[in-house]
C-alpha cells in the first residue's frame, strides 16, 4: 500500500484538489463511477501493487466512448489519465482471476487548466 501511495503523490500536481480517493482488491477489480462536475478539469490518478509482476486493463468510459489503457503495477509513478468536467465517468478493472493478491489505489482530482498536459481527455483521445 505505500508503495501504490508514493507512486500517487509522485504525479500530484501543486495545483490539485482531491475530490474522492479510494482502494479496490484486484481479486474483486474495480467499477467505480464518478461525477466530475464544474469548470476545472480532472485527473485520474492510479496505481497498483502486486506481489509479481502484473499489467491490467484499465477502461474509462464515459457516455458511449470507452478507453483501454494498460496499468503496469509496481510502477514509481502512477499512471495519470485526464478527464475535462462533464458527464460522469466510470472507470473499470475486470479482475485477472479470483486468487490476484494486490491492490488498486485511484484517486480524483481537480487540476488548474494550466496544468493539463498532453492530451486534454484521455477519454476520447487526441490526435497526435
Amino acid at each position: 500500500m505505500e508503495r501504490a501511495t508514493r507512486a500517487l503523490n509522485a504525479v500530484e500536481l501543486d495545483s490539485t484538489s482531491r475530490e474522492d480517493s479510494g482502494t479496490a482488491s484486484l481479486a474483486k477489480g474495480l467499477n467505480r463511477t464518478f461525477t466530475t462536475p464544474g469548470d476545472r478539469p480532472y485527473t485520474f490518478d492510479i496505481a497498483c501493487q502486486t506481489p509479481a509482476p502484473n499489467t491490467l486493463t484499465v477502461t474509462l468510459i464515459r457516455g458511449e466512448t470507452e478507453s483501454e489503457w494498460e496499468l503496469e503495477c509496481g510502477d514509481r509513478e502512477a499512471d495519470q489519465f485526464n478527464v475535462p468536467a462533464g458527464a460522469p465517468v466510470t472507470a473499470r478493472i475486470t479482475p485477472p482471476n479470483r486468487d490476484t493478491d494486490g491492490i488498486v489505489l485511484w484517486r480524483l482530482n481537480t487540476v488548474a487548466a494550466e496544468d493539463v498536459q498532453d492530451c486534454e481527455d484521455d477519454i476520447t483521445g487526441c490526435e497526435s
